[in-house]
């Protein structure tokens, strides 16, 4: 009869110290609001938990990368505008350099003004960004260009092996996952391929020689620089709508994650009290059945 009581003690222990225990775990899940505080406490939505905290840190890397990627590609779209401003001024000065009442003198005074607007376009492929230069390529640590720029010869201030190189090659920034964008170009796309640099020099130079059939082409070159520098305008306009629109994705994205964690993670209060309230109850019960069965002596048998 003594085996049979121990046994009953202990089981009856056992389940309670069980109910006490759950009843324990339900105040902590409300009062902490989680239910998942441990990947032990469930391993499968655990293992999700850190899935998906994963994802959101690479969510905020991505997000970084297009921040800076917006930054360089507006920088870039202002420097265009404002390369369309001289080349823009360049072309009316020579169209009023072509006009036969023009004189040697009056083409050497516009002359000076062309000369400044060339040595500004210069400046302007040297742009700094940060602690490097915008449009240096693969050196952006190097200034592109020569300012002021050279009567002849290359506008490139970059060497190798002591021969004078374009300022090439592109930055790419990863926005999503295996997505990337180029946000901005090369020295050698924005001011060499586009002829701007050349035809404002040409421009120059025919204004110096006083040769109004050079200096109308000139002004055609540049009418043609400023198309190409204009479809560059397009190109970044593109690209700051694609990486607005990634961060906009990623925002959902974001959302999304942050609502399926904290389904996987969070306590549902209301639910959770209706389920304490019911543990409670039968805690209590059970306490009331263990002290009444274990209150009971030999006598009660017979």
């Amino acid at each position: 009869m003594r085996i049979s009581n121990a046994m009953v003690t202990r089981q009856s222990q056992s389940r309670l110290q069980a109910g006490l225990a759950g009843v324990d775990r339900l105040r902590e899940d409300i009062s902490s609001g989680l239910r998942l505080r441990r990947i032990s406490d469930d391993p499968t939505s655990g293992a999700e938990v850190v899935r998906v905290g994963s994802s959101m840190r690479a969510i905020t890397q991505f997000r970084r990368n297009i921040d800076l990627g917006v930054s360089r590609a507006t920088t870039e779209e202002g420097v265009l505008d404002q390369l369309t401003n001289v080349i823009t001024r360049a072309s009316e000065l020579g169209v009023n350099a072509s006009n036969g009442t023009q004189t040697a003198q009056t083409r050497t005074i516009i002359k000076a003004e062309i000369d400044q607007l060339l040595g500004f376009a210069a400046q302007l492929g040297n742009t700094r960004f940060g602690e490097g230069y915008l449009f240096g390529g693969t050196r952006q640590g190097e200034a592109p260009f020569t300012v002021p720029p050279p009567a002849t010869g290359t506008f490139s201030a970059l060497t190798l092996s002591g021969n004078p190189v374009d300022p090439t090659g592109v930055t790419t920034l990863e926005i999503g996952d295996n997505k990337f964008v180029t946000p901005t170009h090369d020295g050698k796309q924005v001011f060499l391929d586009t002829d701007a640099l050349d035809a404002l020099r040409a421009l120059s130079d025919a204004l110096g020689a006083n040769n109004v059939g050079q200096i109308g082409a000139a002004v055609t070159r540049l009418n043609t620089s400023l198309s190409n520098v204009q479809s560059l305008i397009g190109t970044q306009g593109a690209r700051i709508n694609e990486m607005e629109d990634a961060k906009a994705r990623l925002t959902q994205t974001e959302h999304e994650l942050l609502a399926y964690r904290s389904d996987l993670r969070d306590t549902e209060v209301d639910k959770a009290l209706a389920e304490l309230v019911g543990k409670q109850t039968l805690y209590q019960a059970a306490m009331g059945a263990t002290a009444r069965i274990l209150g009971m002596s030999l006598a009660s048998y017979l």
